[in-house]
Parts: structure tokens; sequence; C-alpha cells
């Protein structure tokens, strides 16, 4: 079917997500001492199929100290990292329209870190037999592998939903956008008539609303690949231990957060076997979780602990933002809402050390500070060495950002030369920032960017019809903006 390169959607480009499991000093901290990087300090780090490269891209600005590689076989992702490598002046990022097997035979490194996203799930037998023999011909001893990919059971029920749109999108004309819309508004007809499938499978239903409010670029490469497998964990262990390959920790903290809390309930279940057999463990993991997509983070053998970090933590949120009950994986999350209020409240200011946080709050420390991380409101944060070269490469980055912003509603995050990582930043956000660099008033600024291109935001869900309402709405999220983002922001470095 036209649109489609060995199984892989090539006719339309993926979205341009920054995806915050890609970056290098949450895996680290994630690892510990068995973690091949130091924050900081100079590495050579590979994206395998780096979609619009954006995410890449953001980790080259903030890390300039590091040496950013990779490849994508669609030549428009391509194009659009290099513009934005060129743009920033990113020296530090090369990448390559090669596939997986040419781009393993050429001039490369040594990595420490090699990450795909998705990649896994989307690629066919002989795409993954490459990528294991990338890795084991690029990666170091001790090096790491971040895998974001779909993952069984959890996708079970979905998986005939998106078989029957493939088949339509197969059989439908014009482009493949348009079969795209064609498949989606079979499934709805086909929901309409009671299918008994439906009923039997009632989150199918939730999960065909939320698909009728993605965007087609998403939709292309999520779900009609030709070559789309979600996988047993086990499975996917045994397809990397040729390669020297074995699961070292997850790379969001809230799922280790949740691994800790489940460790009892899974050894019951699964007794010696699960004792003696970390892949079992991770496999009854996921059958307790359901959860349909793993981050997951493989250490190859040959590697030697290193020291300690000392650890120093950056507030990616206001306290205002602060819970005092969240689900950030798959079970509720009681916040030791005093504690953790006055750690964000500290963090304000800038980054702080951890052994310093901790002496000033006291007995709930630990806890709070566990539950920031699992609410993904804090960050490791880089020593201030070379702050200056991060700065300065960050600043052009972002001023290349808060341009696009005047035109596209894409690219939601800035860098931080705190974190060496993304914070997310949507357009509303970047508008109200580029006016406030150029020196103009930030509501009219947005106002008259968003009307010149008709343009509204959202209200409930519906456009504003009424420019004196939309103005209104945009001087009521510029005041919620100046007083709860925008101080996060100045102490990450992203805003200077």
């Amino acid at each position: 079917m036209r649109g489609w390169t060995d199984g892989y959607v090539t006719e339309i480009g993926y979205t341009y997500s920054f995806h915050t499991e890609l970056q290098p000093w949450p895996m680290a901290e994630a690892l510990g001492c068995r973690s091949p990087i130091r924050p900081g300090q100079p590495l050579d780090y590979c994206e395998l199929g780096f979609g619009q490269g954006f995410s890449l891209a953001l980790l080259a600005a903030a890390n300039p100290q590091a040496r950013f590689w990779g490849n994508d076989i669609n030549p428009d992702h391509v194009a659009h990292a290099r513009w934005l490598a060129a743009g920033a002046g990113l020296s530090n990022l090369t990448v390559s329209p090669l596939g997986f097997a040419d781009y393993a035979d050429s001039d490369l490194p040594a990595f420490d870190v090699v990450a795909l996203h998705g990649v896994w799930s989307w690629v066919g037998p002989q795409q993954r037999a490459e990528i294991v023999a990338f890795l084991d011909r690029h990666l170091k001893p001790g090096g790491v592998v971040y895998l974001g990919y779909n993952v069984l059971p959890g996708w079970a029920q979905y998986l005939p939903l998106r078989e029957l749109m493939l088949a339509s999108a197969r059989r439908g004309q014009g482009s493949l956008a348009e079969r795209i819309t064609g498949s989606l508004a079979m499934a709805e007809r086909l929901r309409a008539q009671e299918a008994g499938y439906f009923g039997v499978n009632p989150t199918v239903t939730t999960r065909l609303d939320a698909l009728l409010e993605r965007p087609v670029d998403y939709l292309a490469h999520e779900y009609f690949n030709e070559s789309w497998h979600p996988t047993y964990f086990t499975d996917l262990a045994q397809a990397l231990a040729p390669a020297g390959l074995r699961l070292a920790a997850q790379v969001r903290a809230a799922d280790r957060w949740e691994e800790e809390g489940l460790a009892g309930a899974i050894l019951t279940v699964g007794g010696k076997e699960a004792a003696d057999d970390p892949d079992f463990r991770e496999l009854l993991r996921d059958y307790v979780t359901n959860r349909p997509f793993r981050r997951d983070l493989f250490i190859r053998d040959g590697g030697s602990a290193c020291p300690a970090v000392h650890r120093r933590w950056a507030a990616l949120g206001h306290p205002r933002d602060l819970p005092r009950r969240a689900t950030p994986a798959t079970r509720p999350l009681e916040v030791p809402f005093d504690a953790a209020h006055a750690i964000l409240t500290a963090l304000q200011a800038g980054p702080m050390d951890e052994a310093t946080l901790l002496a000033q709050i006291g007995g709930e420390g630990p806890a709070a500070l566990a539950a920031l991380k699992a609410l993904d409101l804090i960050a490791p944060a880089l020593p201030p060495d070379g702050d200056d070269q991060r700065r300065d490469a960050c600043a052009r980055l972002n001023a290349m950002l808060l341009t696009d912003a005047a035109s596209a509603d894409r690219m939601p995050a800035l860098a931080s030369p705190v974190t060496g990582g993304g914070v997310a930043v949507d357009r509303l956000g970047k508008l109200f920032l580029a006016a406030m660099q150029q020196g103009k008033e930030p509501v009219m600024h947005a106002f008259t960017t968003l009307e010149a291109l008709g343009q509204r935001v959202l209200r409930d869900g519906k456009p504003i019809t009424n420019a004196e309402r939309h103005k209104a709405e945009l001087a009521e999220r510029w005041e919620s903006f100046a007083r709860r983002r925008l101080p996060v922001l100045h102490a990450l470095g992203a805003v200077p």
C-alpha cells in the first residue's frame, strides 16, 4: 500500500513531541551506580528512528559537552532535524537517512546510550534483528539502551480494533490521511450497530473516542504501520540477550515507585519462579498493571560500577501544581503534601543538593521527594560547571522555537541548561515569552498573532467565536502563566 516503506509509514510525517524518557540524566538517576554516564560529563548518544528529531535536537542544545547521533528513513524527518541543528548552531548533532543495517555500517563511535522510542513496536522481524545487530556492534560494554514499546497483555483487547482499521485503510481510496479518516468512520459505524466486540470489550469504546480526537499524523505512525507488533516482555528480553543486554530499571520514576509497591504481590503470585527469574517477574508485573507501554533501560554486560552521584534537584512545577492524591502509574499515590510543598517551594529559587533539601524538610522528606519524582514535578539538575555553554546553546534553539510558535502549534517544549533536558511549554506560553523578549504586551501579541491566522484558543473544547471573549481568555491564561509557569522557566534557565 502506498505510504508504507518496509512496513513503516513514510507518506505522513510523525508528530513533533518531546519525549521526556529520552533524556540521559534521568536515565543516570534511575540506574544509580550502574550508570555509565555522569551528569554534565561528555557522552555519545544515539537515537534510532528519531521521528522529527525535535527531542534529539533539544538534547544536543542542552548538552553541548556531548555528541548526539541518529537515523530515520523518512527524508522529511531528517531535513527537519538538520534545520533545527543548523538554525541553533548545533555542531554536536549528526543525523542520517539510512536504515538500521546501512547505518550500522557507517563511521560511528561506540555509544554510551542508544535510545528507541516506539520504534521496536513499528518494525518487522528483519528490522528488529538489524536493531539488535546495531546494538551488538556499536554499544559500549556497560552501555545503556532505552526502549519504549507497546507491550502485552495491555494491548490485547485493542488489537482487533487496530487490525480492522488497517484492513479498511488498505481497501480505501485517496491519500493515506483520507483512508485513515475513513477507517475511523467505519469503526464508528460498527460501534453504532452495537457490535458484540464492543459489548464484551467496553474499554475499546473509550479508546476509539480517544483516537477520534487524535491528529492523523499521530494515528498514521501509532496505529497504521503494516508492521505493528506489541510484544511480551519475555520475548523482548530474549531478543536482546544475544547482545548482552539485561533489564536494569524502568526509566520513569512513577513506574519505579509502583514497582516497589507491587514487589510483594508479584512474589506472592509467582512464588519461587518469580523470585529466581527477573524476566518472569516483569511478565507478571505487566499482567498485574495491564499497562500498554513500557519504558525500560537495559544495560550491556561488561561495565563496571561507578561512584555514587551527588544528587541535585530542580523544580519542573510550581507549588500550586501539587496534588494531594494522584495516579502517576496504575496505582494511586497519597502525597505527603506539606513536605512536598516545602520542597517545591525551596526549589523555586533554583537547584539544591538533595542532602540540603532533606535536612530542611525533616521526617517526611524522603517520602515527599519520592512522590515529587513520581509526579514528574522535579528533575535531576546538572552541576554548575559548563552552565554558560549550556545556556548559550539552549538560548539559540529556544529562540527558534519561539519564532516557530508564531505560525505553528508544534514542538511543545524548551531546552533547559539546568536539567540538560526539556521543559514543557505549549504554544500559547511560547507566544507570551516571545512578546516579553520583543518588549511587547503578552496578551495583545498572542491575540494579534492568532487572529491574523484565523485561530483561537479553545474553551471547554470549543473555539471561542467572539474576539473580545478571545482576548479575555488570553488575559486569564497570561495571568496564570505569569504566576505559575514563568517562575519555573526562569529557575530552569529556559527563559533568560
